[in-house]
């Protein structure tokens, strides 16, 4: 066993074991009804179990690989997903051509191979900006105007801490921490504001460690227009220029447009 890996086995169990004393600690407090945990408790407790602060602010880029899946049983189609510095560029190669999608820092955009270009306008430019954000898990309340622990509930058959927040651009989302692993199960959230179906769920599961990272590699997203399923295979650590951020030249042309 190399040094290396000596070190990140032992960094390993120290984090599990931080979270495994944290937990039913938690636990205790709500069991006897007279307190939930708070919601700091909840957030250290999470990212502790995917890894600590450490290990997520290590990489300044990130590569996701895998498979995006229109339905449960549908066909599979192969999905990248790009991060470095607040940048975002994600793609998926469907038969009828590549469907992007990206947030350069300013400019949040899809490219669709049916419908061509498209700019995001408004609060949803807001809400790209973090989904570009690879840190994300370790800073989710800078993304909250507010947030609170509103009880213990059930949540795709798991019992979980359930967290009701308001982020900065007023949208209600609700999260939900495993109370024994804490892991997030999932979110819930209404979309209708930007033009969605109205509720929505991500469900994740399948946790696997990526570079000390624990992430979910699969990833399940279900509305009253069905279920998609996202399927990681693969992680890499700093291995994104740049580059790869710049806007396609028909979405230039229209950022020229509604300059």
């Amino acid at each position: 066993m190399s040094a290396a890996h000596l070190r990140r086995t032992v960094n390993a169990v120290a984090l599990a074991l931080s979270v495994a004393l944290a937990m039913p600690a938690l636990c205790a407090e709500q069991s006897g009804s007279r307190a939930l945990p708070s919601v700091k408790a909840v957030m250290d407790a999470y990212v502790a179990a995917i890894g600590g602060r450490e290990v997520i602010f290590k990489h300044r880029s990130m590569t996701i690989r895998g498979e995006f899946l229109a339905s449960e049983k549908g066909s599979a189609f192969d999905r990248r997903v790009y991060y470095r510095d607040g940048k975002m560029l994600y793609e998926i190669a469907l038969p009828s051509g590549q469907y992007r999608e990206g947030f350069d820092g300013q400019v949040a955009w899809r490219v669709h191979p049916r419908t061509g270009p498209a700019l995001f306008q408004g609060d949803v430019v807001k809400s790209k900006q973090r989904d570009a954000d690879m840190h994300y898990p370790a800073r989710i309340l800078d993304y909250f105007h507010s947030m609170e622990v509103v009880d213990v509930a059930d949540f795709e058959g798991h019992t979980c801490f359930h967290l009701r927040g308001t982020n900065e651009w007023g949208q209600v989302n609700e999260q939900f921490y495993d109370t024994q692993s804490g892991l997030l199960i999932g979110y819930r959230f209404n979309s209708a504001w930007r033009g969605g179906p109205g509720e929505e769920r991500e469900v994740f599961s399948g946790y696997k460690e990526f570079g000390g990272w624990l992430m979910p590699t699969r990833a399940e997203h279900k509305s009253a227009d069905g279920q998609q399923v996202e399927i990681t295979t693969d992680v890499s650590f700093d291995d994104v220029p740049d580059s790869v951020f710049e806007l396609p030249a028909e979405v230039r042309a229209l950022v020229g447009k509604t300059a």
